[in-house]
């Protein structure tokens, strides 16, 4: 049986520009997102600086994103990424290395990929379980989303970091009183950073894009 899924493809951004270290835990940075929105979320690094990430739920897909680039920027030594999801079918296997991985997913995402824009940092192709294609409105979502997140500042990425952290509950986020502990700001600060940053409509977004998915594994 064929399954949907998300496919994440990414590269790091100048790379060629950064040390060998700091592109390391650069890749670090993202393999840890990948762990920490689950235990199936498999990740595998290609050529260096590219890297794909599989999410059995595609719903989640744009969470995902932001936290990876939210965890990157909020770093300013590491260098940032580009990253293109495709959504649709992955031909069975059991391999956890994303190498010998085929599908719909696969191509569309590595397609988006392709033709992203110098400018964006996020993409979105593929296919509904359904069968219909992604449509406009939901590509569209993902260009806002990039053009959002690239406006952050180090601070406002830190902050958004942790509000987006996958470890909670969509309705039980660490609250700003307990990311100003860990960033050892005043709460104040941490509304100030997270309303910049636009996170309450990205977090509208991220749940109105997640709720267009069904919330387990479709299979086909």
């Amino acid at each position: 049986m064929t399954r949907i899924v998300a496919i994440l493809t990414g590269d790091l951004i100048r790379s060629t520009e950064a040390s060998p270290q700091a592109v390391d835990q650069a890749m670090r940075v993202i393999r840890d997102c990948a762990a920490a929105l689950g235990p199936r979320s498999d990740f595998t690094r290609f050529r260096g600086d590219g890297w794909q990430i599989r999410l059995i739920r595609p719903g989640d897909c744009l969470r995902a994103c932001l936290l990876i680039l939210a965890r990157l920027r909020g770093t300013p030594e590491l260098p940032g990424c580009r990253i293109a999801v495709g959504i649709g079918a992955e031909y069975p296997t059991d391999a956890a290395d994303l190498s010998t991985a085929m599908g719909p997913a696969f191509t569309a995402s590595g397609r988006a990929l392709d033709r992203m824009k110098p400018d964006r940092l996020l993409a979105l192709d593929g296919e509904w379980p359904g069968g219909g294609r992604i449509d406009l409105f939901q590509k569209l979502a993902f260009t806002v989303a990039s053009d959002l997140a690239g406006r952050w500042t180090t601070g406002q990425a830190e902050a958004m970091a942790l509000k987006l952290d996958p470890g909670s509950p969509a309705d039980d986020r660490q609250s700003n009183e307990t990311i100003a502990g860990k960033l050892g700001i005043t709460r104040q600060a941490v509304d100030a950073r997270l309303r910049a940053a636009d996170y309450p409509l990205l977090e509208e977004m991220i749940q109105a894009f997640r709720t267009s998915f069904s919330p387990e594994t479709a299979d086909a």
